[in-house]
């Protein structure tokens, strides 16, 4: 039998490396499973169908202004209580743009849960997260975006 000892140094770098997992992976990993052509570059609004009101009806208005204004920015739908009333409220001409994903499934995870209830502004950069924001009383995700807009590489 032997007696291993470790230093306590590398016991705490390995319990440092194994508890700092991104908090993020899981989040990318549903949303390129959501994409069939996940942007290397770009901007992913992920908007609710349920929580915060106020946000969730500034998201949704910011949806049909801005669907077409760039190839950069892509909106995920989630926690959908009816599809139908989806494409009532924001019109089948958004609903159908090729900017439009439905995570019909509501496997989107928010990597802040307590905030779940919020439109998150995910911006992405060499297939990775790069920033979370959100569009919630005292943090105008949306405005900041619109202020950054991306139109190109």
């Amino acid at each position: 039998m032997y007696n291993v000892k470790f230093p306590g140094s590398f016991l705490l770098l390995l319990v440092l490396l194994l508890s700092c997992r991104d908090k993020h992976t899981p989040l990318i990993t549903v949303i390129r499973n959501l994409d069939t052509h996940p942007m290397k570059n770009g901007v992913y609004v992920v908007i609710p169908n349920q929580g915060c009101d106020g946000c969730i009806s500034s998201a949704e208005v910011f949806v049909k202004t801005n669907v077409q204004s760039s190839p950069y920015i892509k909106y995920i739908f989630t926690k959908i209580q009816s599809t139908k009333m989806l494409r009532i409220k924001l019109g089948g001409d958004v609903i159908d743009d090729a900017h439009i994903l439905l995570d019909t499934t509501n496997n989107i995870v928010y990597p802040d849960s307590d905030r779940e209830i919020y439109p998150m502004i995910v911006y992405v950069k060499n297939n990775e997260i790069t920033a979370v924001k959100y569009q919630r009383p005292g943090e105008e995700g949306l405005e900041e975006l619109s202020r950054v807009m991306p139109v190109g590489e």
